[in-house]
């Protein structure tokens, strides 16, 4: 059940009408109270809130019919402006960046406001005591809510002004994409390091416990993979004695013939399952598995680090020709990189309260993951000497701090970088500039006698 309700929560929270579904329906409901109110109590209320509180119904009626003009005009112009920066993004920056603009919950709380004030707006005039007509009397209170309302209503619209104004900036983009994954790395490390029963270490029999037969489980829908419920497969493989290891990770593109999931029985003596019980153990493994039709930003560091590298790729990009904010974004791919580093979330082995392996969630290697990041870079960016000194900037910002065996792969991956550049288009001080650069991270990675792989430059020194 609480897979299911976690399953129905993602998925709407997903959606893009579900803030501003919530703000309407709320409005819906304050009007219908104002409403009820105004009829029941009217006479009461006189007597209590002062005069200025309350307005004549030709005045109500006109005030309401206003707001609700307005607002209706203003959803108009923020829906324009939305679509105007979502053009932006997708040829400046990256599509895969739109959906950080569309569902910020800035932009749907806006809308959400300006449709919760126009719903309050048509309901209460709907609902206005027709028999005040024409009569003078100033018992109505419920203009001066929807009021109130349009004052809120424009302190947001400012509001999106400077945050749709903000969001163009790529800058401030850069560090909202780098922030989003950095967020994902601590909580995952967060996560890992309360639970005791999830480790980094495998059991020393694992080799002999996998080398057995097991039983393959496909999806049933093709897409991405954006949730995979860990501890819930846990208690399930304690369940039913069984150990699970996912063969897909959270971002991956799987098909009905994909292999996501191998299970064993943990007691190798134990009677087989029946062809029923497997179907249903089926069925409740693909239970834990969220699919989708695109990427999730939720818990997909490896997305992250992709909008961020094709950010730096459409500005060295000839039709943008923008160097200096590719490398800001490289700078700021070195620093997510260098955190991951040291959280260690390669490996992790699920046991349960008896110490008994149970599911395996293997993540990305670093390795993979700091090739994936920049061998794009590498390769549209071979002739230019900023992006490859950046590059190199990027991978001793990864080494500082970094343990000894990932600084031998980031000195391994400079070799990468530097052994795909075009080194025809360098000229005696571009190579300087260079050398000076792969000194650093020689000297940090602790690789500091392995000279040959500097540029020969006549009258060079380092010291």
């Amino acid at each position: 059940m609480s897979v299911l309700k976690f399953k129905f929560m993602h998925n709407i929270e997903n959606k893009i009408y579900f803030i501003p579904s919530i703000y309407a329906i709320s409005a819906a409901l304050v009007s219908i109270f104002v409403i009820f109110i105004e009829h029941q109590y009217s006479s009461s209320l006189v007597n209590v809130l002062p005069s200025f509180f309350f307005t004549s119904y030709d005045l109500s009626k006109t005030i309401l019919s206003t707001i609700a003009g307005s607002l209706f005009a203003m959803i108009t112009v923020s829906f324009s402006m939305i679509m105007v920066v979502l053009t932006m993004y997708s040829s400046q920056f990256s599509p895969r960046t739109m959906q950080d603009f569309l569902k910020n919950k800035v932009t749907l709380k806006v809308l959400g406001v300006f449709l919760a004030g126009f719903i309050y707006s048509m309901l209460t005039l709907l609902f206005l005591n027709d028999s005040l007509q024409g009569s003078g009397e100033s018992i109505i209170f419920s203009a001066m809510i929807g009021v109130i309302v349009a004052i809120v209503c424009l302190g947001y619209f400012v509001y999106f002004i400077h945050h749709a104004a903000n969001s163009v900036q790529v800058n401030l983009l850069i560090e909202s994409l780098k922030e989003e994954v950095i967020e994902i790395v601590d909580k995952t490390e967060a996560r890992n390091n309360s639970n005791d029963q999830i480790r980094n270490d495998p059991p020393d029999d694992l080799k002999e416990m996998l080398d057995r037969e097991f039983c393959e489980l496909h999806p049933e829908q093709s897409g991405y993979i954006q949730v995979i419920y860990d501890l819930e497969l846990t208690k399930l493989a304690d369940e039913y004695d069984i150990i699970i290891r996912a063969e897909k990770m959270i971002g991956d593109y799987i098909t009905e013939n994909t292999i996501v999931f191998k299970f064993w029985q943990l007691n190798e003596e134990a009677e087989k399952f029946s062809e029923e019980k497997l179907k249903e153990i089926k069925d409740e493994i693909r239970g834990n598995l969220v699919i989708s039709n695109e990427r999730s930003k939720k818990n997909d560091i490896e997305f992250g680090l992709l909008k961020l590298t094709e950010v730096a790729l459409r500005a060295i990009s000839p039709g943008i020709n923008d160097p200096n904010t590719a490398i800001f974004c490289i700078n700021q791919l070195g620093w997510v990189l260098s955190r991951i580093a040291v959280a260690n979330l390669e490996n992790t082995y699920y046991y349960n309260e008896k110490d008994e392996l149970c599911f395996i969630l293997e993540d990305i290697s670093f390795w993979d993951l700091l090739y994936k990041t920049f061998y794009q870079l590498t390769h549209y960016g071979k002739q230019d000497v900023s992006v490859a000194g950046s590059i190199i900037d990027a991978l001793i910002i990864i080494a500082e701090g970094s343990p000894q065996d990932i600084k031998d792969q980031v000195w391994k991956f400079s070799h990468y970088v530097l052994g795909g550049f075009d080194k025809n288009v360098l000229e005696q001080e571009d190579k300087k500039f260079l050398n000076h650069k792969i000194y650093r991270l020689a000297k940090e990675t602790g690789h500091k006698e392995e000279r040959e792989k500097y540029f020969q430059v006549e009258n060079f020194k380092i010291n």
